[in-house]
């Protein structure tokens, strides 16, 4: 090959390395704006970085997942300011909740799950409510607030919370009182009997809590599973046994739930392509 050639050859192998670095890069520094403002609240702004993402670089599915998220995530915060009905008023508000929990925004979280608590005033507004405080290690307020509610207000989760929350502050033997008294039924689901397992890890009882761990992960279904081992592994009251053989035995549990694997669900009886999907997901 002559030197021509070559030099030729070189400079189109260069453009189209740069092309593709830059042009595959084009959307990231308004994806990065948008998850930025994100942390500082400005959902509009967010939104707006993210739909600059997109156009930038159609063929990236994560700018555009976020911007629709975002953009659920704007009208949904103006629905809340607009709705009267008290249930879809409720809704809302704990989809948005479920939201700021997963992006870490805890501080709009709690304002929040206040306001809700104070519409709803139930054993879950409860919950949610000191489940957030308890994520913020505001553990004196999640007792009293949980201490104070009314008998027909307690339930298994509450009563584990305040559990939780005691044994945070120290008072194991309190915290025992309250691991008594938690007590699961046989139809409780996996996020009651999740919390009880915390209760239980915060009271020192390592081989009941990875049992009801293991309870616990049996009955997730499988597209949720990494969601709460993960939880598992980052929260403080699994710490203290986080070595144990015990503790990685429970991870290891595998789902027993039945769940169609090509969208998550638990049925396919909705589903449009339900005539094709057991021919088209055949090994």
């Amino acid at each position: 090959m002559s030197i021509n050639k070559t030099l030729v050859t070189f400079t189109i192998l260069s453009l189209v390395f740069f092309c593709s670095t830059a042009f595959g890069d084009a959307g990231k520094p308004d994806f990065e704006r948008g998850k930025a403002l994100i942390n500082q609240g400005d959902f509009e702004g967010a939104m707006q970085a993210f739909a600059a993402a997109a156009r930038a670089d159609r063929a990236n599915p994560e700018y555009m997942q976020n911007y629709s998220l975002v953009r659920q995530v704007v009208m949904i915060r103006s629905a809340l300011e607009r709705e009267k009905a008290p249930e879809r008023w409720e809704y809302y508000a704990r989809a948005l909740h479920t939201y700021y929990v997963s992006e870490s925004l805890y501080e709009e979280a709690l304002e929040l799950a206040r306001q809700l608590h104070q519409r709803v005033d139930s054993a879950g507004s409860a919950a949610l409510l000191a489940e957030t405080q308890l994520a913020m290690n505001k553990n004196a307020e999640a007792v009293e607030l949980l201490s104070d509610l009314a008998a027909d207000k307690t339930t298994t989760v509450t009563e584990s919370l305040e559990g939780i929350a005691l044994a945070r502050l120290g008072k194991k033997a309190e915290a025992l009182k309250h691991a008594e008294l938690a007590k699961l039924g046989d139809d409780d689901g996996p996020g009651v009997v999740y919390c009880v397992a915390r209760l239980q890890a915060a009271t020192g009882n390592v081989s009941r809590a990875a049992g009801l761990l293991i309870r616990c992960f049996e009955q997730v279904p499988p597209s949720q599973l990494d969601g709460f081992k993960d939880h598992a592994r980052a929260t403080p009251e699994f710490a203290g046994m986080a070595g144990t053989r015990e503790f990685q035995q429970a991870l290891k549990t595998e789902s027993k739930v039945q769940e169609s694997r090509c969208s998550g669900g638990s049925s396919c009886a909705s589903c449009p392509m339900r005539g094709n999907c057991g021919k088209q997901q055949a090994p």
